[in-house]
């Protein structure tokens, strides 16, 4: 029985060893191969197009109106464009019906006082624990306005107007100021109980407030409404939304008050898309002045 030359028998395993110790060697000890990619590449080139128009021809590629002649392809494609213009623009019509409910509702809340409600983007950044707002110039803007979310969700006061942008701090922030509210005890709010809430800086704020000691029927509860009633606040900005009571915790070392936790009824203050800015109205001079 004849056999094979040593180097035949050997010659797959040692390629294979070869290659597969190339797979792992840096770059820069393999561009000696370039060479061969070259040379395979002058052979191939040639032939690859009138391979790829014979598959082609042989197998069409996927296409989502196989049948349809030039012309009903443009007309689709114009339909198509038509119907995406349709959705933006229903779109851009509830955002603007929502913005109008969001200002008679802002309204309802002191129906005694004008206020201007002027709508604007947050700026996707951050500064610290501030929103950035585009604010351009605004009559009447200055730092403590007021700014609420969703209507009547208080979200803070502007701390800082600069140019063209405002900065805000959020009523959640951990360096706000604590603030006077009153929790309704019934839907109707002729039953209510004050506390002060303190920023806990997790989105949520902590208060205390008194149990009742002739009254057992309005109690505390979870998902009562919360809402400002502070003095130091514009008077416009009474009885805004803070949020809602998330949880009660127990009070050991004040058994007679209760701990509640005030959740805002937007999951995030700093995130949300746009605001409104609740500004005093402006006196019949500053109107006839502004152009």
């Amino acid at each position: 029985m004849q056999h094979q030359p040593l180097i035949v028998r050997w010659s797959m395993p040692a390629t294979i060893l070869v290659l597969f110790v190339l797979s792992f060697a840096p770059l820069h000890l393999t561009k000696w191969t370039n060479w061969f990619a070259a040379q395979i590449n002058v052979v191939i080139m040639p032939v690859a197009h009138p391979i790829g128009l014979a598959v082609d021809m042989i197998i069409p590629p996927p296409s989502s109106m196989p049948h349809a002649s030039q012309r009903e392809r443009t007309i689709a494609n114009e339909l198509d464009r038509v119907r995406t213009q349709l959705l933006q623009t229903r779109d851009e019509n509830r955002r603007l019906t929502e913005l109008i409910d969001q200002f008679s509702r802002g309204e309802a809340i002191t129906p005694n006082l004008e206020v201007r409600q002027i709508h604007r983007p947050r700026m996707s950044s951050l500064v610290g624990e501030h929103l950035l707002i585009r604010t351009d110039k605004i009559e009447g803007l200055v730092q403590g306005t007021v700014v609420v979310v969703d209507a009547v969700q208080l979200l803070g006061k502007v701390s800082r107007v600069d140019g063209k942008t405002s900065t805000v701090l959020p009523i959640t922030a951990k360096s706000a100021p604590p603030i006077l509210a009153t929790v309704l005890l019934n839907e109707s709010g002729s039953q209510q109980v004050k506390c002060l809430l303190t920023p806990v800086g997790d989105g949520t704020l902590r208060g205390e407030v008194a149990r009742s000691a002739t009254n057992d029927i309005w109690q505390v509860a979870v998902g009562q409404e919360v809402r400002l009633l502070d003095n130091q606040w514009p008077a416009h900005a009474k009885m805004l939304v803070i949020g809602t009571i998330e949880r009660i915790e127990r009070n050991d070392a004040q058994p007679l008050r209760q701990r509640i936790i005030v959740r805002p009824t937007v999951p995030d203050l700093r995130r949300v898309p746009e605001v409104i800015l609740r500004l005093p109205a402006l006196d019949a001079d500053q109107n006839e002045d502004t152009p």
